[in-house]
């Protein structure tokens, strides 16, 4: 069974705004939160690690070159020139690219041109997708994914899953569109991955992390028993709370759905939550 390790990273930053970027305050905090992404790396030894929007630091550019050449390192984001580019370390290298759909919260929405569904299809897609073990992501910066993934889910026939990045403020709205989604392909995943944050020391991102997928039903027994909390929809594997944390376990869209199965492998497997805060994981 081809099981794919994903891990992903909801940290805490503190945003800013200026006349047409927005940016991450790096504070000590966040520095801890970093030694603690590497340990858990560590630990886990991923196929696929993601950190949400607007949580890329360029000092862990090196660090992540070495990682991408055994994992997918989707890094999180940042602006540059008044552009929020989706950073994505893939084989060792660095793919910066440029959100093509934002939300009226963003500066950059008053100068980028409007991308369309066809032609994000068209010209966009290619670009986000990603091979894992034989297994292709779509990575998403936020408002991508809630204006496209629902076509990407019924137009592309062959993909693992979506990777979405966000510092969402209105998680809801997200998980509305992944229960739409999801309601028509059960064998692809979301792993949604979202900021707590405050912007100009008000609260702003709401965590609420979460995992959308194949699961099978007693599995979400086994879960709950172990204190993962979902949602009711019946694709909901697991979702976050508004605290720094992380999500890991092991998934595959190829598996034999019934207990009484001589082929039978359960899917997901060593799905894990936990808090960042060190004292919390002794």
């Amino acid at each position: 069974m081809n099981f794919i390790k994903v891990l992903g990273f909801q940290l805490e930053v503190d945003l800013d705004c200026g006349s047409k970027d927005e940016y991450a305050i790096f504070d000590e905090q966040f520095e801890e939160e970093l030694e603690w992404v590497k340990e858990t790396i560590a630990a886990k030894k991923p196929d696929v690690v993601i950190l949400p929007e607007m949580c890329y630091k360029e000092d862990m550019y090196s660090y992540f070159k070495e990682l991408s050449k055994k994992a997918l390192v989707v890094a999180g984001s940042k602006y540059n020139d008044g552009i929020n580019q989706t950073a994505v370390f893939y084989k060792g290298e660095l793919h910066l690219i440029p959100k093509c759909n934002a939300s009226g919260a963003e500066p950059m929405v008053r100068t980028i041109k409007k991308c369309s569904k066809v032609d994000f299809m068209s010209r966009r897609l290619a670009e986000r997708t990603f091979e894992v073990k034989g297994k292709n992501f779509v990575v998403l910066n936020c408002m991508e994914y809630y204006q496209n993934a629902y076509y990407i889910a019924r137009e592309v026939e062959d993909f693992f899953g979506f990777i979405c990045i966000c510092s969402n403020n209105n998680p809801k709205v997200f998980l509305e569109e992944s229960r739409a989604i999801h309601n028509h392909r059960e064998n692809v995943y979301t792993f949604m991955v979202n900021c707590v944050s405050t912007y100009k020391g008000e609260d702003y991102g709401k965590g609420e992390s979460y995992v959308f997928g194949p699961i099978q039903g007693h599995e979400k027994e086994w879960l709950l028993k172990e204190g993962i909390t979902f949602d009711d929809h019946c694709s909901s594997i697991l979702k976050l709370d508004r605290e720094a944390s992380y999500f890991y376990g092991e998934f595959t869209n190829c598996f034999s759905r019934f207990g009484r199965s001589d082929e039978y492998r359960n899917n997901p497997r060593d799905v894990e939550v936990k808090n960042l805060r060190k004292k919390e994981n002794k």
